[in-house]
């Protein structure tokens, strides 16, 4: 095998992977749907019948509460943690970015970050003209 041997293999072995990701989308999207319809009628059911869970031979069908915060403002919510002292509401975690760049000027990360660069192998495919 040759560099070019082995990229035109790569390129349809890719082709191939991403037809088969398309061909499972559409028929995972399918699914989905029909199983969409299936918690539509538990839901409508057990709230006409007064359950709060079913339990079935196969599992038990049941309610639960997702919760889910984003900023909508970080500079609204900033000035409130300083006002209120309310630090809580925020967590920390280094912007790889940033670290990136200090590391750049700086030769170290800084202090109190662990930083790793991964060295990977990529193949990217030529535009087809």
């Amino acid at each position: 095998m040759n560099y070019e041997t082995a990229g035109e293999k790569y390129v349809a072995l890719e082709k191939e992977v991403e037809r088969i990701e398309k061909e499972a989308k559409v028929k995972t999207a399918e699914l989905k749907k029909v199983m969409l319809d299936l918690e539509n009628w538990f839901t409508l059911k057990a709230g006409e019948d007064g359950l709060a869970n079913i339990k079935t031979a196969v599992g038990t069908a049941y309610w639960s509460v997702h919760h889910k915060a984003t900023v909508a403002s970080r500079d609204a919510l900033f000035e409130y943690c300083k006002q209120k002292d309310a630090w809580d509401l925020l967590e920390a975690r280094a912007s790889k970015e940033a670290v990136k760049s200090f590391i750049a000027g700086h030769g170290i990360p800084p202090p109190g970050v662990n930083y790793a660069a991964v060295k990977v192998f990529n193949f990217r495919k030529s535009l087809e003209k």
